[in-house]
């Protein structure tokens, strides 16, 4: 694992790390229940392109990609 840095307020010990698992579904348009989990391999959804893992800085709250947290560790 790479070290982070906040960019915001230049926190280094204390974060978030969210792991994503995207969750394909088919919804109801009136009452938002869900009707059924779409395959990937169906050829009308959009595959999920999002980041795999999101940091957020304990202190200040920014969150965003885990590369921007990286990228200012490194600057520091």
């Amino acid at each position: 694992m790479n070290p982070y840095a906040c960019p915001n307020c230049r926190n280094k010990m204390r974060f978030h790390i969210c792991d994503q698992n995207p969750v394909s579904v088919k919804l109801n348009p009136q009452t938002g229940e869900v009707l059924a989990y779409i395959d990937q391999n169906d050829l009308m959804a959009h595959p999920y392109k999002g980041e795999s893992r999101l940091v957020e800085c304990a202190v200040c709250g920014l969150d965003g990609a885990e590369l921007l947290f990286v990228k200012a560790a490194q600057r520091m």
